[in-house]
């Protein structure tokens, strides 16, 4: 499998956009996602697939560029041929200016770009013609617009919060509240609003998150992960990452590939 990931730091699209991510895998695999918490724009530079997606039994061919809002169950895919995927993981407060629908709505959902802007079917044929990772990414910073949340410093402090490797700041209501300056109530609206779940909600969605990643870093117990991410006891962790995923922490663990969130067969 050959992955790329470009993150742009110097470019005036790091306003709404977090990073641009590349893989180049294998033919004919079945592959499972789990929730990775994350709002991006998918673009298929290879054959068809099909995807049976959150709550559901029935396979759906998936358009040739979509995006995809917050899972909070797994996708299965199937690559019938070669799996060749450009992505472009986005700032959860800003996908909203950039495609003028609710990051909300987009929740265990796929939606083709082409129906909410048809210069997408244009932008999928321009990274299909590219010859590289480098050429592709050249082609999005030129015709991606440039977009300002300077109007936004709250609603940008608690993206940065949820998308942070880190549960340091996002344990309780009150002090995500005193982190972002919106009273609990507001802060509930606020969250709904964008991740389409209570903040409470959100906080245990985080922790899932964060076990998950610690899974890939250095060896460590499930015990240790467990408390590391905020968890009561291993039972909690347990019953949070088996309604996720349908598989337990255990079985993850030993089955997991390079990719944090995603599982090859």
């Amino acid at each position: 499998m050959e992955t790329h990931l470009h993150l742009p730091f110097s470019s005036p699209l790091n306003e709404y956009i977090t990073s641009i991510w590349e893989v180049n895998g294998q033919r004919n695999i079945t592959e499972i996602i789990l929730p990775k918490g994350i709002f991006e724009m998918v673009f298929n530079l290879a054959d068809d697939m099909k995807g049976i997606l959150p709550f559901s039994h029935n396979a759906v061919d998936t358009p040739k560029c979509f995006i995809q809002g917050i899972n909070t169950h797994v996708i299965n895919v199937d690559y019938n041929g070669q799996q060749h995927l450009f992505g472009i993981r986005l700032q959860p407060h800003m996908v909203q200016r950039l495609l003028g629908i609710m990051p909300s709505e987009l929740n265990n959902i796929i939606v083709d770009l082409t129906l909410i802007k048809s210069e997408f079917k244009f932008i999928w044929h321009q990274l299909m013609e590219a010859k590289s990772f480098e050429e592709r990414v050249k082609v999005i910073e030129a015709v991606f617009p440039i977009l300002s949340d300077a109007d936004n410093p709250r609603l940008k402090k608690l993206s940065h919060l949820f998308l942070e490797n880190s549960i340091q700041n996002f344990q309780s209501i009150d002090q995500i509240s005193k982190e972002v300056f919106y009273s609990p109530r507001h802060l509930n609206r606020k969250v709904n609003s964008i991740f389409g779940m209570s903040a409470e909600e959100l906080i245990i969605y985080k922790k899932f998150l964060y076990a998950v990643n610690l899974m890939h870093g250095d060896k460590t117990t499930l015990t240790d992960i467990t408390y590391r991410s905020g968890f009561y006891d291993q039972s909690h962790f347990s019953r949070v990452f088996k309604k996720y995923t349908g598989i337990t922490a255990k079985q993850y663990q030993t089955n997991k590939s390079e990719l944090p969130f995603h599982l090859f067969s």
